[in-house]
């Protein structure tokens, strides 16, 4: 199934995090009937910008998705709140768009959105004011708000400053502030930072006043600023007072080293992107990586790169390798390893205390944590098997496919992978198998509290 493409990478510290995370509460989108909350305009995206022109107010837009837990939340919680409709309806005119569907689709576009929900505040000429990712419940709304209401009166706005960069202004303190501006709207100009590289002393570079603007710009593992920021990480990790600096600077590191990935055309490209997922892995981890969790991240940078650049004799190479390998892990050797994994996991939780013990996220994950390793192996076969359903199309391929799911779905009768495994025997033709290794898959995913519209479309499509 597609939604588990990729490998299992769990680890215990993201496994402990999710425990002790609160879940989301589901609510509908948008919320904008509710008269003592938000009042949304409707109407086309034009009509919102001549709206903000009439009134003379800049524009709150809500780009959400219908799939998107925190947008539900935001909409349940904060727009029909009183104070959150006093501040935005005195200050700005409010906007909903799906960032999927019409407008919304090249509205995300033109401002880069790339995570939901994104609040933009824009002027009535469409120009960014400010930007806000996520949700941080009403108070973070209300400030984030605030912020935009500062950045609307700031008598240098960035549209100024865009105008000084393009007329060749380029000393260091100028390129600070603006690159800095850009950053906290999310707009990263790499040729602006390097030119603040060069202006800057390198001393300079990553102190307390800098470091906002060279990691919101940092694009490239390939930038001067690169290397030396990996290295600070180390003593900003030592001095609390810079935790969100260091957060910034492991997010804009991870972000240019994943960008350099996905955006390389050439072997040698990606070697020296690996090379530099290496050290942003020792770095941040602070020990050295094994080597087989060094071969596992590199092959699957390239199993990524062959099927971005179409190179399928050298995908189905590494793919077929690495699924024979998974095929030779015995479920006896599975079941040791699944022991191993558990103890170290009830031995690593035992200061956990018992009242979050007993909460249900840390019960789920403790009966997880049982056949850990078994079910990693069959997300990996869940991984290669859906890559060919999808990519492949010669019947030796999907043959391939279908003995991987067979193995996978013995091990791990997951709902996504009894889905993945029922779409290979349909596509080889045995329908009668396949309607009912679907219906299984929607039976469990109806069992596990899991959307099953995907599910039941794809059982109407095997039995037709």
């Amino acid at each position: 199934m597609k939604a588990l493409l990729r490998p299992f990478a769990i680890r215990l510290s993201l496994l402990l995090a999710f425990v002790f995370a609160t879940g989301l509460t589901r609510a509908n989108v948008p919320a904008n009937d509710d008269p003592v909350g938000i009042k949304f305009f409707t109407g086309s995206w034009k009509d919102v910008l001549a709206e903000a022109k009439k009134q003379n107010k800049p524009v709150f837009v809500d780009i959400y998705t219908t799939w998107c837990g925190p947008c539900k939340l935001m909409a349940k919680q904060a727009f029909p709140d009183a104070k959150v409709g006093e501040k935005f309806n005195a200050n700005f005119i409010s906007y909903q768009i799906d960032a999927e569907k019409g407008e919304g689709i090249d509205v995300a576009r033109k401002y880069a959105v790339t995570a939901y929900p994104t609040s933009l505040y824009v002027s009535a000429s469409g120009e960014l004011i400010h930007r806000a990712v996520g949700y941080g419940g009403i108070k973070g709304f209300l400030d984030e708000a605030d912020k935009a209401i500062s950045a609307a009166n700031d008598p240098n706005p960035l549209s100024a400053m865009e105008k000084q960069y393009e007329g060749g202004k380029r000393d260091a303190e100028f390129l600070r502030t603006y690159l800095t501006k850009r950053a906290k709207l999310g707009m990263p100009n790499a040729e602006a930072l390097d030119a603040f590289l060069t202006a800057a002393p390198q001393a300079e570079w990553l102190s307390k006043e800098n470091i906002d603007a060279v990691t919101g710009n940092l694009t490239t593992a390939k930038s001067p600023a690169f290397e030396p920021l990996l290295n600070e990480i180390k003593s900003m990790r030592l001095d609390p007072s810079r935790m969100k600096s260091v957060q910034a600077a492991m997010q804009a590191v991870s972000q240019a080293v994943g960008r350099d990935e996905r955006q390389a055309k050439t072997e040698a490209e990606l070697d020296q992107a690996i090379a530099n997922s290496l050290k942003l892995r020792t770095a941040l981890s602070g020990k050295a990586v094994s080597a087989a969790d060094q071969k596992t991240a590199a092959n699957d940078s390239r199993m990524n790169f062959y099927l971005r650049t179409k190179n399928v004799p050298k995908y189905r190479e590494m793919a077929t390798a690495i699924g024979n390998e998974l095929l030779a892990v015995s479920p006896d050797s599975l079941k040791a390893k699944d022991a191993a994994s558990y103890q170290k996991f009830m031995d690593q939780t035992k200061m956990v205390p018992d009242s979050m013990k007993a909460t249900e996220n840390f019960k789920r994950y403790a009966e997880m944590m049982k056949t850990i390793e078994t079910q990693q192996v069959a997300g990996k076969l869940n991984s290669l098997a859906w890559t060919y359903f999808e990519k492949m199309s010669d019947a030796k391929d999907i043959q391939q496919a279908l003995v991987w799911s067979t193995r996978m779905v013995s091990l791990d009768r997951k709902a996504a992978f009894l889905d993945t495994h029922a779409q290979l025997l349909g596509k080889v033709g045995r329908k009668a198998e396949a309607v009912a290794v679907e219906q299984e898959a929607l039976e469990k995913a109806k069992e596990t509290g899991e959307e099953t519209g995907d599910y039941e479309k794809t059982l109407a499509a095997l039995k037709k």
